[in-house]
């Protein structure tokens, strides 16, 4: 921990200026600095749910909040959690008028497993070797029982660090520049076969380069931005020996799992806008063009020969280069024609060009065709705003959507026809129309409520198929109707009492779907509230709930069932509330915070068995949770500059569902996993100690 905080130090002295450092009497600042003792005990440590996105280990922890200014000279620094996992550098600085600048530095963690287990050697590699022959009569140990397993942790570590320099030039014209590296670091849980769960290497760099010059001045602004981001994968293929041959694979047969290749993109946009034209009006326009591309060769994988040979050889070409353009236009008009009459309308397109490699085996093995989608996407509305009498104001809108996926490719003009995805809807369009009233001419009382109807129609003419994967037409291009109802409340009855409601109910319904989602519904309503009983003290608190269901129907073969094989409903109950009171200076010098959250959810899975007489049974545990935090905190200021806090963290987390009910890491000798996700309950209890110093 001294090497992580004294490396951190050093950024920090790092990035600010020398100068400011120096000469920091001249300035007039102000800030805070913060260092804290924590001491967590954590039941249930096989469980990263705790730490999914955090850094909660025993021992010190900081914040650091710096403000300067001198003239127009100004310096701004926070930096969180020093040495930590998850620590932040934030660095501002520069002249009013003249120049900005911005240093940055972030680290998180994505813990999603601890203690997971593996029968592999090499873990953390991109090979991952079977420890003895797997065909061996009796079997291996390793087959049989987990006792000679590796213990591992599944675990990334995030980090992002650039900088942000922005220029004024002979006013009005400007020059930003950026520079960012992203990097993760860790193992990703992954399966090379559909039973066989395996960490993943994660090793990526993503480079990021920013350039933009513009003019902005009292009426116009106008700028032109270019992008370029580089991502790097040093581990582009997963070796593993098969720790399950068949007959036709001899033992310990290398085999390979293709993941993320290499990357490059490009993007070039301008913007304008223009402000001041008649009938108070402003139009703003967006427009750019994007590449994306990568390379990847088959030649470059290092499997066994005799295996090369036989799945490559009927390749039309074993390169593939993805090449990706996708170019947008946008345009936006608001005005106000009359006095109580505002308008806005607009107009959005997007198109993508797929003009990636087609590969294909010998006569009718398959090709990737399918997989190449292109589409034009045109989005066009009009919103109209009146303001009536007491206080209220109705508004009425339009949007008008359509997505075009029939456009032939330039890549193929090798194979006869246009193509579409695999459920081949040539087009979709929807139709939105809404309608919003608010009135706020009770001063104590905000009410608002809007009604939202959306038509979607798809030209979906196509013929059932399984073997070409057709007839199953997903739920986002099937015909809809929509309805969505939201209703909002903000009274205030008296001076220091507050109350807000809202309300959404939504169904949509998905016509003449015979495979796949029939409908779903849903319906919020959360309330809150925050007293002020007296000075200073108050009490926040607030309830929802949140329910969801989707119907769909099942059907095992398109051709030949008339009829769906069974019915299925999948239900979601969200409960939460919460409640924090804060009492400052509740006794001369200390304050007190204390605050409870609860969550549960609550899923389950129906089957309608009517149809073709099927025996399913409800499961009645899919993805429940139950969530219980409690934080209790004492603040005592010795003066104006010190103070101490002394605080408690209680956390409890429960998880359950079917999936992971009587879990096995071994199945029939041939089947093996890790144990991800496996026990995420936790009950954690945390202490901490802060003192800090306002200056």
């Amino acid at each position: 921990m001294i090497k992580k905080v004294s490396t951190a130090l050093s950024v920090l002295s790092f990035v600010v200026p020398a100068p400011v450092l120096a000469e920091s009497d001249a300035f007039e600042y102000r800030g805070s600095i913060e260092l804290g003792l924590m001491g967590a005990d954590v039941d249930g440590r096989n469980s990263a749910k705790f730490e999914e996105y955090r850094d909660m280990d025993d021992g010190l922890f900081g914040t650091l909040q710096f403000d300067a200014l001198k003239d127009s000279y100004f310096l701004q620094m926070d930096a969180a959690n020093p040495g930590r996992d998850d620590q932040s550098v934030d660095v501002q600085g520069g002249r009013y008028g003249s120049f900005k600048y911005n240093l940055y530095f972030d680290e998180m963690p994505h813990n999603y497993s601890y203690n997971a287990l593996s029968f592999y050697r090499g873990l953390g590699t991109n090979h991952l070797m079977v420890p003895a022959d797997p065909t061996a009569t009796p079997p291996n140990s390793f087959e049989t029982s987990t006792a000679t397993w590796s213990t591992f942790d599944y675990s990334v570590q995030h980090k992002k660090y650039g900088g942000q320099v922005e220029v004024s030039l002979a006013e009005p014209y400007f020059v930003n520049f950026g520079i960012e590296r992203r990097e993760q670091d860790g193992k990703r849980p992954f399966s090379v076969r559909e039973n066989i769960e395996v960490p993943l290497p994660i090793s990526y760099v993503t480079d990021n380069l920013n350039l933009q010059a513009g003019y902005l001045g009292k009426n116009i602004t106008a700028s032109v931005t270019g992008y370029l981001s580089s991502f790097t994968n040093d581990n582009k293929y997963l070796l593993w020996d098969d720790p399950s041959p068949d007959g036709n694979n001899p033992a310990n047969i290398v085999q390979s799992a293709v993941t993320d290749p290499d990357n490059d993109m490009g993007k070039l946009a301008a913007d304008f806008s223009w402000r001041g034209l008649p009938l108070k009006s402003a139009l703003a326009m967006n427009a750019s063009y994007t590449n994306l591309s990568n390379s990847i060769s088959a030649n470059e994988i290092n499997v066994n020969p005799a295996t090369m040979g036989t799945d490559f050889y009927r390749l039309n070409r074993t390169q593939f280069d993805g090449d990706i353009d996708y170019t947008s236009f946008s345009a936006a008009l608001v005005s106000e024609p009359l006095p109580r009459l505002d308008t806005r309308i607009y107009y959005r397109f997007l198109e993508r060009e797929n003009h990636s490699t087609h590969i294909f085996y010998n006569a009718d093995e398959g090709n990737n065709a399918k997989e190449l989608l292109s589409y034009d996407k045109n989005t066009a509305g009009a919103e109209l705003g009146y303001r009536l009498p007491y206080r209220t104001k109705f508004s009425l809108g339009y949007d008008y959507e359509n997505i075009d996926r029939s456009t032939p490719l330039p890549a193929y003009v090798d194979l006869p026809g246009t193509y579409y995805r695999y459920d081949n809807p040539a087009s979709t369009t929807n139709d939105t129309f809404f309608a919003k009233l608010k009135n706020s001419w009770l001063g104590w009382l905000t009410s608002t409520v809007r009604y939202k109807h959306l038509e979607r129609n798809s030209d979906y003419t196509g013929i059932y198929d399984p073997y070409l994967n057709q007839g199953v037409i997903r739920f986002d291009a099937a015909n809809k109707s929509m309805d969505e109802v939201k209703l909002g409340f903000e009274f205030s009855p008296f001076d220091r009492l507050d109350f807000g409601v809202d309300f959404t109910y939504q169904k949509n319904d998905y016509d003449y779907s015979r495979e796949s989602r029939t409908s779903d519904e849903r319906k919020n309503v959360y309330l809150d509230m925050t007293w002020r009983p007296f000075k200073k003290a108050s009490l926040n608190t607030y309830v929802g709930f949140e329910y969801t269901e989707t119907d769909a129907n099942r059907i095992t073969n398109l051709q030949t069932d008339a009829t769906p094989l069974y019915g299925q409903f999948v239900d979601d109950d969200f409960w939460t509330y919460g409640i924090t009171l804060d009492l400052p200076e509740v006794i001369d010098k200390l304050s007190f915070r204390i605050s409870w959250q609860y969550q549960k959810s609550d899923g389950s899975v129906k089957y309608n068995n009517s149809y073709t007489n099927t025996d399913l049974v409800t499961i009645s545990d899919s993805d429940d949770y139950t969530k219980k935090t409690l934080e209790a905190k004492a603040i005592y200021a010795f003066d104006a500059h010190w103070s101490m806090t002394v605080g408690y963290l209680y956390e409890k987390f429960n998880f359950s569902d079917i999936a992971y009910e009587n879990y096995k890491y071994i199945l029939n000798n041939s089947d093996y996993y890790s144990g991800v996700y496996y026990d995420q309950n936790y009950n954690a209890n945390v202490g901490y100690v802060i003192l800090a110093y306002r200056f």
